[in-house]
């Protein structure tokens, strides 16, 4: 199975356990690239089938998956 990136946002309530917070994502199967405790945000990637897991985690408030925005090149005809 393909794995997405992700950004998870910590929800207010959960922010003084950003540290439990994040291993319990990390049991769940979220690989951490990057933990933002200040604006309480995880960015990972993770199986896409294993996204729902991450939903049972107490103190995640919202999972969004990154999308790659290309734009042509300046010197390319416009579309």
């Amino acid at each position: 199975m393909p794995k997405v990136k992700l950004s998870l946002s910590v929800d207010d309530q959960h922010l003084s356990k950003f540290s439990e917070v994040v291993k319990e994502v990390e049991k769940a199967g979220l690989t951490v690239d990057e933990k933002h405790r200040d604006i309480g945000v995880v960015n990972g990637s993770i199986e896409k089938d294993k996204i729902d897991s991450l939903r049972n985690v107490e103190g995640i408030e919202h999972i969004e998956e990154e999308r790659e925005i290309r734009i042509p090149p300046p010197e390319s005809d416009i579309q």
